[in-house]
């Protein structure tokens, strides 16, 4: 009792009370060596420690509360219905980790790069970063769902999708095979097909077109974009089936797993390694206030005012609350806009697990491929390690797609100008979210 009084001292729970949450806070004892993280094994030798670090330095996001109005008028916080869309923005940080620094990226508090910190600043809950919680939601409606409205994995994974077309600095391609089938002959296309530069304009607040993510196409003389592949899955009927465990084990020891977004029903966790029966997972049901600064990298340092935020209520319905929860607005206050952001807030200092057996069967499993030799390394592991190790297998790997099947289109975004404002109406629906997508 008295390590769990010292947990719940350490942290502050938005919603997560249940007993698996705070078991997490005892000294965990690791059975199954090594235990491997996103594609790294971590041996018995490196110790619990060594395990601590390496998911420290991956980008935890959580809810956020007095952040501006979604959409100019909606929720100043995304507790209680924003856990999918966090799970994304660290599935999504993770890939542009490796893509910009390195694989197995360390974090270090007292140096951080600037293309460490350029990174992180795409996640701002700022409404001009592309990558916001306000961005992630505002496409959802793209995707059928209100602001506010609880996003299950094939959704975050379509969103994901949409959104990296903006990212010319990133030149990441993003493929997301259905129905539980990859089809590489997709994936190579996806990979192999650049956004004409007219695709998308991005119109800034201040009704400036902002032309500098069409000129900063990574200088790679390649034909390959850099791929993420997700590929929604139903694991089960109402839980996850067991004859898949072997199969989740060996997803993880692959070279290009960046993590799957899944958890509980209506409450979205992020995996990112497995031991045995034990899945190591990042939280996002912790809600802290929206970062002080609004600073992005490379800015020098000066002074400025916030202005007091109101108020805010959140659903809470996707934890199996019905209430809802006042959040207090921050008082006004001054801040510095610094070159060298404070980031703590955004690495977890706690080692979450969970058992296989509770895990949804609603997932959606995460690969990223920076070469085509990289993704043709990925098919063959898939068609001999990780496939065959469940019966049946997660899902069905096709070198073409079958005659019947319609032509594959890429998504290459649209021929239209996107205007990064806010929205004028917030679409006010009480149509229940779905709890399930299949």
């Amino acid at each position: 009792m008295a390590e769990l009084s010292q947990g719940v001292g350490i942290v502050e729970t938005a919603l997560t009370q249940e007993p698996p949450f705070w078991e997490t806070f005892e000294q965990i004892s690791i059975d199954n060596w090594p235990v491997w993280v996103l594609g790294r094994a971590i041996e018995k030798a490196e110790g619990v420690d060594e395990l601590k670090q390496y998911i420290r330095s991956r980008f935890w996001f959580t809810y956020r509360k007095n952040f501006s109005p979604i959409g100019g008028i909606g929720p100043t916080s995304d507790q209680g219905w924003g856990c999918m869309l966090r799970c994304a923005q660290m599935l999504l940080g993770e890939t542009l980790l490796r893509r910009h620094i390195q694989r197995h990226f360390k974090w270090n508090i007292d140096d951080k790069s600037d293309v460490y910190e350029r990174i992180l600043a795409m996640f701002f809950d700022e409404k001009d970063a592309l990558y916001s919680l306000h961005q992630i939601a505002q496409m959802g409606v793209c995707e059928g769902k209100a602001i506010s409205e609880w996003f299950g994995p094939n959704t975050a994974a379509q969103v994901l999708k949409k959104l990296t077309i903006f990212d010319e600095w990133s030149n990441i391609a993003v493929h997301v095979a259905l129905d539980n089938i990859l089809v590489r002959d997709d994936a190579v296309t996806m990979a192999t097909t650049y956004p004409p530069e007219d695709a998308v304009k991005l119109i800034m607040e201040n009704g400036k077109v902002d032309k500098t993510l069409n000129k900063e196409r990574n200088g790679s003389s390649s034909d390959w974009r850099p791929l993420l592949i997700m590929i929604p899955l139903r694991l089960g009927l109402t839980s996850i089936n067991e004859c898949y465990l072997s199969a989740i084990q060996g997803f993880f020891k692959i070279p290009q797993c960046v993590g799957i977004i899944g958890g509980r029903p209506n409450h979205a966790l992020y995996f990112v390694g497995v031991s045995g029966s034990k899945l190591f997972y990042l939280d996002p049901h912790y809600c802290r206030p929206k970062t002080a600064t609004t600073a992005k990298p490379f800015t020098e340092q000066k002074k400025t005012t916030t202005k007091e935020a109101p108020a805010a209520e959140a659903r809470s319905d996707d934890d199996g609350f019905s209430k809802l929860e006042d959040l207090e607005p921050l008082p006004s206050q001054t801040s510095d806009f610094y070159t060298k952001m404070d980031d703590a807030t955004y690495h977890c200092q706690m080692l979450l697990w969970m058992e296989y057996e509770s895990i949804d069967p609603s997932l959606a499993l995460a690969m990223f491929c920076e070469t085509r030799e990289n993704f043709d390394e990925l098919c063959e592991n898939l068609k001999k390690n990780v496939l065959p190790s469940s019966k049946p297998p997660m899902f069905e790997l096709l070198d073409r797609r079958p005659s019947y099947w319609p032509p594959f289109e890429p998504y290459m975004g649209v021929n239209m100008k996107i205007e990064l404002k806010e929205f004028d109406e917030i679409e006010n629906r009480d149509d229940d979210f779905e709890v399930l997508e299949l």
